[in-house]
């Protein structure tokens, strides 16, 4: 899923330029660092598009995930079914991330960010739409390199305050 050096240093310059304040992020992000924030852009493109790659090209195959709405931790399969059932109840039309931090340690990657997203809901047919709803969460991921790529194997996800509707 990677794609070339070059492409991933375009995609994370463009990325980093229209998704984050300039405070929250170092002066420079390594090479490696912009590859991980890459993939962390590309699987929310990918889950909003709702296009079948994620979350299955992204996660490896052990990854775990607990989120606030859920009362336990959860493997890749649930991931991947509530992700589908997800996909029919609505859909994100406006999304902004912004990184606070990525480390590195030799083939893994930690990353914090935050993520705020408009979602709107489906309605019955002849139903008025709902106002789109605001999302704010704080993100703590675990990506590992496995061969080329780098995959989820964690992720934990906890809301922050605010709402509002700008």
């Amino acid at each position: 899923m990677r794609h070339k050096l070059f492409a991933l240093s375009l995609a994370a310059g463009i990325a980093f330029a229209t998704a984050s304040p300039a405070a929250a992020q170092p002066p420079t992000w390594s090479a490696e660092q912009q590859a991980v924030w890459t993939v962390i852009s590309r699987s929310w493109s990918d889950e909003i598009a709702r296009n079948g790659r994620w979350p299955g090209q992204y996660v490896h195959q052990n990854m775990v995930s607990w989120g606030p709405e859920w009362p336990m931790p959860r493997y890749r399969e649930s991931v991947e079914r509530w992700t589908r059932w997800n996909d029919t109840q609505g859909r994100v039309v406006q999304h902004e991330l912004s990184p606070a931090a990525i480390t590195l340690a030799g083939n893994t990657a930690v990353v914090h960010y935050t993520a705020v997203s408009m979602r709107q809901r489906e309605v019955p047919r002849g139903e008025a739409p709902a106002k789109p709803e605001r999302e704010t969460y704080g993100i703590v991921e675990t990506l590992v390199r496995d061969g080329a790529n780098w995959r989820f194997l964690s992720s934990s996800s906890f809301p922050l305050g605010g709402g509002g509707d700008d």
